[in-house]
């Protein structure tokens, strides 16, 4: 199975009901396990290696919505966050192939 990291982000300042939304994310099938320090990002641990089976998945639970889908190198970070998103990042790198 692969697992490739991959970094969503759109604009939540139109969403009516996030929290039906954020569900609908984190629940798609190619995600495995899910990453939410940011608002508006996601960096998602999918079981694909192809962004357009996951690209496919979200357009289906945000229509119309404009979005970014980007494979992203989780081994190779840095920036400022809580020292939780840190080791997520950690152990989740560990896992990708």
């Amino acid at each position: 199975m692969y697992r490739r990291a991959y970094i969503l982000t759109f604009d939540r300042d139109d969403v009516r009901d996030y929290r039906t939304l954020h569900e609908s994310i984190v629940n798609l099938p190619s995600v495995i396990t899910w990453w939410h320090y940011i608002k508006s990002s996601y960096i998602l641990i999918a079981n694909t290696n192809n962004a357009t089976v996951l690209k496919q998945e979200i357009k289906d639970v945000m229509p119309g919505k404009r979005f970014l889908l980007v494979e992203v190198n989780i081994k190779n970070r840095n920036g400022w966050l809580p020292q939780e998103a840190w080791d997520w990042l950690k152990t989740q790198s560990e896992k990708l192939r």
